[in-house]
């Protein structure tokens, strides 16, 4: 018998959905697990008593009798201010989220933006409290994707590494920065500017790196180092620094902007500075978010498949769970043509 206290109301137990089935405990017990060794006439019957006994499966029962704790941690690096205001990882969540409904799993958010942050999170997966990992924001060099690929559970990685030194490991999805920066300058070099300036998130961030390298295959003499900056990836820092480019090189036709918030703080500083977008100055954005199409002007922007990206990642992250091998999908980038270019 249950004990607790006198009055409240006794707990229902698999016991008692047992016996209101008609079976054996450890009958039922396989029945709520799906297990092979029930016939489905069974598992009926057990479920049909569940709803009638109001039974609530225990999740730390159900991983240890299953193996699996029916979640999928989505791992970020970043400071949790930086997660809800880029919009960039939202719409790849919800892709995640999307991608794992009805699957039977979870996505459960891991924050690991400090080093205690990562330290516990590697404890978490070495207890295999998730059942794969999808991993927001790899950087090359990280220790954490080294301590990961020791850790023998599912990784999925969104974003490119150099050189793929995960191959075979971890599975990878992500959409080619360095092809979608090179629609980018097309489009500016196609309308006949000279004097491009390129506005870039962090210098060390991947995605920065590669941007920079597609802008470079495509404007070659034409990218001169001095105007090319690096900066947040928010509008603020878009607008700081165009205004700081603006007073060395007031001559500038086009800005290259690594986000879409700071090609909307670029907007903000031209428009202080009395240049009219695209007469005098043409601005290109990143990512395809809906400040894209609301800005004043309307920006022309490189757009990433971001939710599809979140809906591969969460697919590869149950193949693997299932058994298969770790792969590679690649996405396409496209050019939304707007007013700004």
């Amino acid at each position: 018998m249950p004990r607790g206290r006198p009055g409240a109301p006794r707990s229902v137990t698999i016991a008692d959905v047992a016996r209101e089935a008609g079976v054996s405990r450890a009958t039922a017990s396989r029945a709520v697990n799906d297990s092979d060794l029930v016939t489905a006439e069974t598992k009926r019957a057990v479920h049909e008593a569940i709803e009638r006994t109001g039974f609530v499966v225990n999740a730390r029962g159900r991983a240890l009798a299953t193996g699996r704790a029916e979640t999928v941690g989505v791992l970020v690096t970043e400071p949790l201010d930086e997660l809800f205001d880029d919009p960039t990882y939202g719409r790849v969540l919800r892709g995640v989220a999307e991608g794992l409904t009805g699957s039977g799993f979870l996505p459960v958010i891991i924050q690991a933006s400090s080093e205690s942050e990562r330290a516990l999170a590697l404890r978490s997966f070495g207890r295999r409290s998730v059942d794969a990992v999808v991993h927001l924001t790899p950087y090359r060099g990280s220790d954490l994707l080294e301590s990961l690929a020791g850790t023998g559970l599912p990784v999925v990685l969104c974003g490119q590494l150099d050189d793929s030194p995960y191959d075979g490991i971890f599975s990878t999805v992500y959409s080619d920065d360095v092809h979608g920066a090179r629609l980018a300058a097309e489009r500016v070099l196609a309308d006949g500017r000279e004097r491009v300036a390129v506005v870039l998130g962090p210098a060390d961030n991947p995605a920065t790196v590669d941007r920079r390298r597609g802008y470079a295959e495509v404007l070659g003499s034409r990218l001169d180092e001095a105007r090319v900056v690096h900066t947040g990836w928010d509008t603020a820092a878009g607008l700081a620094a165009t205004a700081r480019l603006l007073k060395s090189h007031p001559d500038i036709d086009a800005v290259l902007a690594g986000s879409d918030r700071i090609a909307v703080g670029s907007l903000a500083a031209l428009h202080a500075a009395g240049r009219q977008v695209p007469e005098d100055v043409a601005v290109v954005g990143f990512d395809g978010h809906a400040i894209a199409a609301t800005s004043t002007p309307p920006l022309t922007t490189v757009a990433q498949p971001l939710v599809e990206e979140g809906h591969v990642a969460a697919r590869l992250a149950l193949d693997m769970i299932g058994g298969a091998a770790p792969r590679t999908e690649v996405l396409e980038m496209s050019l939304v043509s707007r007013v700004s270019a």
